[in-house]
């Protein structure tokens, strides 16, 4: 479904992601790991068409995305969950839900639709419409923004740092969320500090450092890697 190839990205001088290659699967989670500053970030906004590489491709079905807007790349099937939650905190979770459907806004039956499903996923939403988003906790906020990349109808969705300030049963459910997407079908790229959370959910996926691959493999493969272990699973 996406190939990255050769990905080399920087701001200013400082180049922050090194010849990075991998690909990502239909239906599959994928999981980029790393610490703080280890380029997880500025790959996931290459992809969305935030950030423009000094070189290296990166192709959607097949297709490059290079140098297309992040408004066409949301049209093409990508959405992104930004790190930090990020709701908008004065709107209700309607209106929060609403601004991730800008791209079908004219399409009021896929918004319903798309409203329903998110529902369902997330009851605690439809319980709680008519709530200002800035009165949510950060796990309900956590899911709230989940639920506004879904608004756009995406096939990837790009996760940013999802258990980031969560406490462990907070990301507990934000484990139970993932996969319940994945059984939608949907593809999933999680980038996390917490390995643990993030090799609960992937199939797969690399690790970084400095910008670099320094690991890859399927999660096993990450899971027995002695050094993966002693740096992110406390092993």
């Amino acid at each position: 479904m996406m190939e990255v190839h050769g990905l080399t990205l920087a701001y200013g001088v400082n180049r922050v992601v090194r010849d990075v290659s991998f690909s990502v699967q239909q239906g599959e989670v994928f999981a980029i790991l790393g610490a703080n500053g280890s380029g997880k970030t500025s790959i996931l906004r290459a992809v969305s068409g935030l950030m423009a590489p000094l070189s290296g491709d990166i192709r959607f079905d097949g297709q490059s995305v290079i140098g297309q807007t992040p408004d066409a790349i949301v049209r093409r099937g990508i959405s992104q969950v930004p790190e930090g939650r990020r709701v908008f905190p004065e709107m209700s979770v309607l209106d929060n839900l609403l601004v991730g459907a800008t791209v079908h806004i004219n399409d009021r039956n896929r918004v319903r639709r798309l409203l329903e499903r998110n529902f369902e996923l997330f009851p605690i939403l439809r319980e709680r419409v008519q709530q200002a988003a800035g009165t949510f906790s950060g796990g309900e906020q956590q899911q709230l923004t989940i639920a506004r990349g879904l608004m756009a109808d995406p096939r990837l969705l790009l996760v940013d740092e999802p258990t980031l300030g969560l406490a462990p049963a907070v990301i507990q459910s934000v484990v139970e969320v993932v996969r319940r997407m994945s059984a939608l079908g949907l593809t999933i790229v999680v980038a996390e500090q917490n390995a643990d959370f993030a090799l609960k959910v992937a199939k797969g996926g690399i690790v970084l450092s400095s910008g670099e691959i320094r690991f890859e493999g399927d999660v096993e493969t990450l899971r027995r890697t002695e050094e993966v272990r002693r740096a992110y699973l406390g092993a």
